[in-house]
C-alpha cells in the first residue's frame, strides 16, 4: 500500500487489490484566512461564483471534492479508453478507481509526444498533462488517472482514443531531435 498526496486529494494505492482510493482534502484554515483577506479587500463575490476554480474560499472547501466528481461523471459519460475506469465516488467524498502500473516516462518525453498527438492543445490543460505521476499503463495502453479538471475534458474527448491508439511507451524526444536533424 502506499499513499500519495496531491494537491487538493490523497490517494491510497492498493496494487494487491487493484484499486485506488482517492479522498479529497478540505483545506478549511485556509479557506478561513482567505476569506477573511478577500473580505477586507471586498473582492469577496467572485470567490462565491459557479465553477469552483482551483484558488478561492470554495476551492480551498470543495476542491478535492469536486476533482473527484467530476472525474467519476465524466468517466461514467464517455467511457473514454484514455481515462483509467472510476468504478464509484460517493458523491466526490470517496472515489475508486482501477489500479494500473505507474508510468515511468521522463516528463520531456511524456510531454512532447502528448503534444504531437494532439496537435498542441495539451496546453489547455498543461498542469495534468506534463506530470507523468497523472498517467499509468495498463495493458502496454497510456491511460490517464487524474482528469478531475473541467480542462482537460476537452482534450480528452477530442483527443482520448487517438493517444490510446498512437502513443509509443518507449518514445524519446532526444532520438526524435537526433531524426530530424537527418
Amino acid at each position: 500500500m502506499q499513499i500519495r498526496k496531491g494537491k487538493d486529494r490523497i490517494v491510497l494505492i492498493l496494487p494487491l487489490l487493484g484499486t485506488t482510493i482517492k479522498f479529497p482534502i478540505i483545506h478549511f484554515f485556509i479557506a478561513v484566512r482567505y476569506f477573511f483577506y478577500w473580505k477586507k479587500r471586498g473582492y469577496l463575490k467572485e470567490y462565491f461564483s459557479w465553477p469552483i476554480e482551483t484558488s478561492g474560499v470554495r476551492g480551498f472547501l470543495f476542491g478535492g471534492l469536486s476533482a473527484n466528481w467530476n472525474e467519476f461523471l465524466f468517466y461514467w459519460k464517455t467511457r473514454n479508453p484514455f481515462l483509467q475506469p472510476t468504478y464509484f465516488s460517493f458523491f466526490g467524498l470517496l472515489n475508486i478507481q482501477r489500479y494500473g502500473e505507474p508510468c515511468q516516462l521522463q516528463a520531456v518525453d511524456l510531454w512532447c509526444q502528448l503534444y504531437e498527438l494532439t496537435s498542441g492543445k495539451v496546453f489547455d490543460d498543461s498542469h495534468h498533462f506534463a506530470n507523468p505521476r497523472n498517467f499509468c499503463f495498463c495493458n502496454r495502453k497510456l491511460r490517464m488517472l487524474d482528469y478531475g479538471s473541467g480542462r482537460s475534458h476537452g482534450v480528452i474527448t477530442q483527443y482520448g482514443t487517438k493517444i490510446v491508439e498512437l502513443f509509443n511507451p518507449v518514445y524519446c524526444w532526444e532520438e526524435e531531435k537526433k531524426k530530424l536533424k537527418e
